[in-house]
């Protein structure tokens, strides 16, 4: 059973009467619960919330898209109730700009982890994956290869250089955690179908793939971006150079994308 999870950036909801906070405090049991409890007394409808990654006692923020259309407070009275807590150090609110959006504009950058990073929708997506390769055929498959291979080799150095932290894990435990990334950050569902070490090997099945979901039918192999992700990341695991070949696909029918992994041969293309 897949769960969608929603990155609300921005809202659109016609009609109503937006607003967005942004609450900063220190984290400690019952910091919610207090804050929503003033927010819903209100009457105002909580929207959207969002709450950074924070230890207890730590210093964190929370983000709401709020809904003052049937409220009986107004927004700048509620956020000097939510100031008048204890915990809470910092109130800023973010006015509409325009009837029924609201946006985060206190929040930047965005951050994954210790990491910034940008959101790309599908539209962008798209752009990217689908009208790149058309307009430059075949160079731009083999530049969207590269850059996936470059992005999985990144990837890979960034696990290794956070092993202290989460201990010795097995080579084949390394290519598990990277699918778990994968599918985390929006990629895909990996499957892994089979593994060795001496020599290396690896098949692996993609559910999902953005690639190709985006790609329609197709009568060929489609998911060259994917593919290249898994080349650079498992040659950086495998220390050699290695080759993913896409096997079945998702935009030919398949139910699934799946890649065939090797060694690469002196003689193989991109």
């Amino acid at each position: 059973m897949m769960n969608p999870f929603k990155v609300e950036r921005f809202m659109f909801y016609k009609g109503r009467k937006l607003y967005g906070f942004y609450v900063e405090g220190y984290s400690k049991p019952g910091v919610l619960e207090n804050m929503t409890d003033i927010i819903t007394r209100g009457g105002v409808d909580i929207t959207y919330l969002t709450l950074g990654p924070v230890r207890r006692g730590e210093k964190g923020g929370v983000v709401l898209f709020l809904d003052f259309t049937n409220a009986t407070i107004e927004p700048e009275k509620l956020a000097d109730e939510l100031k008048a807590l204890e915990f809470i150090e910092r109130v800023e609110v973010t006015k509409p700009r325009w009837e029924g959006f609201i946006a985060d504009e206190t929040s930047f950058p965005v951050m994954l982890g210790p990491h910034r990073a940008v959101i790309l929708c599908e539209p962008a997506l798209r752009g990217l994956l689908i009208e790149f390769r058309r307009r430059l055929g075949s160079g731009g498959e083999a530049m969207l290869y590269h850059i996936g291979r470059e992005m999985g080799a990144e990837m890979t150095r960034h696990i290794l250089r956070s092993e202290e932290e989460l201990g010795d894990i097995s080579l084949r435990g390394k290519f598990a955690l990277g699918g778990v990334l994968l599918r985390t950050l929006g990629y895909g569902i990996p499957e892994e179908v089979e593994f060795r070490e001496d020599p290396p090997y690896l098949k692996v099945r993609i559910y999902n793939c953005i690639e190709c979901e985006l790609s329609g039918s197709a009568n060929r192999s489609f998911s060259h971006f994917i593919r290249g992700i898994i080349a650079g990341y498992a040659s950086r695991l495998f220390n050699r150079e290695m080759f993913a070949e896409e096997t079945r696909c998702l935009a030919m029918g398949d139910p699934y994308c799946e890649f065939e992994v090797k060694p690469r041969e002196k003689s193989r293309g991109w």
